[in-house]
């Protein structure tokens, strides 16, 4: 099944959100619940991914939580290289899907 869903980031450059919403696999309580969650991307010294946090989700549940976990793990697998902002947050939504 694919489902599109919207990537957004905010950061002092340009992220390649299109690299990262075509890489990202979207576990099937991320569609079926619609989603909304915002991480914050933090790089190490060497541009490198360190951490996803999960910022914020919507709706507030048990299922809607721990697909904002499994998507911070897609995001950090999909981040591009190119990226060295750090701090960056980025939102995922699956609202309208």
């Amino acid at each position: 099944m694919l489902v599109a869903c919207s990537v957004s980031a905010q950061a002092n450059e340009a992220v390649n959100v299109d690299q990262i919403s075509g890489c990202l696999v979207l576990p099937v309580a991320a569609v079926d619940n619609h989603i909304k969650a915002t991480f914050e991307v933090t790089l190490d010294k060497a541009g490198k991914v360190k951490s996803v946090a999960v910022i914020s989700y919507e709706p507030h549940s048990e299922a809607a939580a721990e697909a904002a976990r499994q998507l911070s793990r897609s995001v950090q697998r999909c981040w591009p290289p190119s990226a060295k902002t750090s701090p960056t947050r980025i939102t995922v939504d699956l609202k309208e899907f």
